[in-house]
């Protein structure tokens, strides 16, 4: 009840507050989707302000000395959200119907040039079940400090300590989970350097289980007896002279107390050699490529897997501003049960709605091919439409969901298809605070499901609205 009178009172407000709009200025950045990377200094001094006011800007920048080098930035979301499921995971059951909502609020103390802390806490809460990511009274999901060295010449060194998020180029391996109420965060050490268009960096930290009751999420970083998945790497973001595009190399270590892939169970230790290419060709052809090495151990079983992955784009001028696009993947599977070697690919810590808007499919032993289009009516609308097709790419390995865990066991089915899906999403900003989104998807059970057990398409429904300040 209350949120739904919290939710009235912002809507009108936010039109309130954009009816102030001054013609003459600029209109302010949208919202970060990393809040912590947002930079409000442009309010230190008003009279040399061109941006147009926002009721909020007095929290933006609260001054703590009279130089205004030190300074206090407040803020936080009201994200209400409710999800539809029939036959979730192909099983004919009951249809699902819950709400969830997430409240988080933020503050980011600016110390000078060269510390600052952030901090953001999270609630998240569904009327469904106490669900993973779902539900959450209160905790800490970032708490950090950052060190800057006094360095010249246009080169940055930032040593990064504590509770804070993480993403690392398509998100494919190390990614946030927007779409559940809790994202993803890592009790870590980051060291951040940047010079012109590069950008390195280097990390070790563990994945923050999220529990249910308040404050009860462990900074397990010093823990050496913590079962927290582990992450550890190096990843470099650069450009080379006379290339198009931008290249991304990078090292990323994984070990998780307890991993299941098909025969194997066990400790696992993953290691991971990628290279990503992406950029524009000739303003028109949008590409993301990616290629992935993983090798490493699973109790006494050998890793050896990879993944490859090219997503094409092309841009059309004209009304609508209409965008196709095909998204091709491979993600290994295990190829021989029982000879003492894995060729599953492990996606880590993966953005599960990158490849299944209805988080039912994971790239783990996948052959994916994704058509897709992306118009936007107007500048405020936007809407994204695809039709997938999966696979098993091996007929020994089994069918995994997010983010690696096992769904449905082989038993000798030699069927390789999963299914198709077909996926929506409408994203329609109202206002630089409130925006609505709405999520559906129709995955249509392949040959595979209905040699193995339950065999029932899903459909998933889910409309979001989103207040930001």
């Amino acid at each position: 009840m209350y949120i739904r009178v919290l939710i009235i009172i912002l809507f009108f407000f936010s039109n309130f507050v954009f009816a102030q709009n001054n013609e003459e200025k600029k209109e302010v950045f949208n919202f970060s989707i990393f809040r912590q990377n947002e930079n409000y200094e442009y309010l230190k001094h008003k009279e040399k302000n061109s941006f147009e006011e926002d009721f909020f800007d007095p929290i933006k920048f609260i001054p703590l000395n009279q130089k205004k080098d030190i300074y206090l930035s407040l803020g936080g979301q009201v994200r209400p959200r409710f999800e539809h499921y029939t036959n979730r995971l192909w099983i004919g059951e009951e249809d699902q119907n819950f709400y969830s909502q997430r409240l988080a609020f933020h503050s980011n103390l600016v110390l000078g040039k060269y510390i600052r802390i952030f901090g953001e806490l999270y609630h998240g809460y569904t009327s469904h079940e106490e669900e993973f990511a779902e539900y959450d009274e209160a905790d800490l999901h970032q708490a950090f400090i950052d060190f800057k060295l006094p360095l010249k010449n246009k080169t940055s060194i930032l040593f990064r300590f504590g509770r804070q998020e993480m993403s690392y180029g398509a998100s494919r391996l190390v990614g946030l989970r927007e779409g559940p109420n809790i994202r993803r965060a890592f009790d870590a050490g980051r060291l951040i350097f940047e010079q012109g268009q590069t950008k390195i960096q280097a990390f070790y930290g563990n994945e923050v289980r999220a529990n249910f009751e308040a404050f009860d999420n462990d900074f397990t970083l010093f823990d050496s007896n913590t079962s927290n998945p582990k992450l550890w790497g190096v990843y470099s973001k650069f450009k080379i002279k006379g290339l198009i595009g931008n290249n991304e190399v990078y090292y990323l270590g994984f070990k998780s107390d307890n991993s299941r892939f098909n025969d194997v169970e066990g400790e696992e230790t993953r290691h991971n050699i990628g290279l990503r290419r992406f950029g524009i060709v000739n303003g028109r052809w949008q590409y993301n490529t990616e290629v992935i090495y993983q090798f490493g151990e699973i109790d006494d079983s050998n890793i050896s897997a990879f993944d490859i992955e090219t997503d094409w784009h092309y841009l059309i001028d004209g009304p609508w501003k209409p965008k196709p696009g095909i998204k091709l993947q491979y993600t290994s599977g295990d190829k021989d049960t029982g000879d003492d070697k894995i060729n599953t690919f492990n996606p880590m810590f993966v953005n599960p709605s990158y490849y299944s808007l209805a988080l039912t499919i994971t790239p783990v032993n996948i052959i994916g091919v994704h058509p897709s289009i992306n118009v936007s009516p107007t500048e405020k609308l936007n809407l994204y439409g695809e039709w997938a097709f999966f696979w098993r790419a091996s007929k020994e390995d089994v069918l995994y969901r997010p983010p690696r865990f096992i769904n449905r066991s082989a038993n000798g089915v030699s069927d390789r298809s999963i299914g198709n899906q077909l996926g929506f999403k409408a994203s329609y900003e109202i206002n630089r605070h409130l925006s609505f989104d709405l999520d559906m998807s129709y995955f249509i059970a392949g040959d595979f499901q209905k040699a193995t057990g339950n065999a029932e398409n899903i459909f998933h429904f889910a409309p979001t609205l989103s207040y930001k300040f």
